[in-house]
């Protein structure tokens, strides 16, 4: 592999709200971009789930601020004291992508937030759990730069000075972007797994999946109240001449995991933000969601990690996402969409 990153000092609130994705940008992101909040990592699910971590110091602060904007019926928790594992380049990869949340698995980790850009694949957890999660992914993968877990820690600089890396306070006027990609016809596949102890098979199943020939381009997984579920929403892509690979998808899935019940809706689009420096400054995630709100664009999944922000929308939505997206970032315009198709939810 090319490289792992870890970004310590961190903490996580995790909400759920009636409101679903009409909640993220007045009730959460807004607050946040108005207080000069940065954020590190931040997911949303369709239906009502949300992940956002900060800097350790600011976690009080986030927590208070969601819950004096959150709505009644809201659900919210503070996790202290986290930690974000990246590991890149994955190249959309499923055997690459299972391999790293096997490694999970095996560490015995709780998933606080799980999300992957285009080029990396993060995991928020427990500081606690870095030197176990870093010693399987050392059994599972290699590093070239390190020959050992050992070594790779040795060479890491203090937390607060890679924080200061990360972490920046300048804002542009237009916020610069290296390019906005469309991804359309894809399909989504969400699931509510009810126990932690079957991440490894699904870890399995993604490995499987790499033998189809498929790439995934999104995948996000948020935890369940119990702290033992949680919830999972992946894209897969695939070559116009495989056909629809969704009942090999879907058998793959509930071999792996029989108690499972896979939802697929497809056609779905991606579109991806590389570069934004997501986590460098604050109110990118506010923007990027301000601008799809005004083109009445609906997010289904959304992933913000390292330096990408990625969303999966419905795919008669892409062309005015694109629209709105080019308008509000600065970045070279993506070439033409394909005509979209409905979509159509597979129970």
């Amino acid at each position: 592999m090319g490289g792992l990153k870890i970004l310590e000092e961190g903490a996580c609130v995790v909400s759920s709200s009636p409101k679903g994705a009409n909640c993220l940008s007045a009730d959460i992101c807004a607050p946040l971009a108005g207080k000069k909040i940065n954020l590190t990592f931040f997911t949303h699910l369709a239906g009502d789930r949300q992940v956002i971590c900060t800097a350790q110091e600011m976690g009080e602060a986030v927590f208070t601020l969601i819950k004096s904007h959150a709505d009644p019926g809201s659900a919210l928790r503070l996790h202290r004291s986290t930690a974000v594992i990246a590991l890149y380049p994955h190249d959309k990869r499923p055997e690459i992508l299972g391999t790293f949340i096997l490694s999970l698995a095996r560490a015995r980790v709780i998933l606080h937030g799980l999300a992957n850009s285009p080029a990396a694949i993060a995991v928020v957890l427990s500081s606690s759990r870095v030197k176990a999660v870093v010693q399987q992914l050392f059994e599972h993968f290699h590093f070239p730069a390190f020959a050992s877990p050992q070594e790779f820690f040795d060479a890491q600089p203090p937390p607060a000075e890679l924080l200061q890396q990360v972490v920046a306070t300048y804002q542009e006027k237009v916020i610069k972007v290296y390019c906005i990609v469309p991804q359309p016809d894809l399909d989504l596949w969400g699931a509510a797994i009810s126990s932690a102890a079957i991440l490894e098979g699904f870890a399995q199943a993604l490995i499987d999946l790499g033998e189809l020939g498929l790439r995934i381009p999104f995948i996000v997984a948020s935890p369940g109240w119990g702290g033992k579920d949680f919830f999972l929403s992946f894209s897969t892509a695939r070559e116009p001449s495989q056909g629809d690979q969704g009942p090999e998808v879907r058998r793959i899935l509930q071999r792996r995991l029989p108690e499972v019940r896979p939802r697929r809706i497809t056609p779905v689009a991606g579109i991806f933000l590389h570069g934004p420096h997501f986590g460098d400054r604050y109110g990118v995630a506010h923007t990027f969601l301000q601008a799809l709100g005004k083109a009445r664009v609906s997010l289904l999944a959304l992933s913000c990690t390292v330096s990408s922000i990625s969303g999966v929308l419905r795919q008669q939505e892409l062309d005015a996402a694109m629209r709105v997206l080019s308008d509000t970032f600065e970045a070279p315009r993506a070439l033409g969409t394909p005509r979209p198709r409905k979509p159509v939810v597979v129970p």
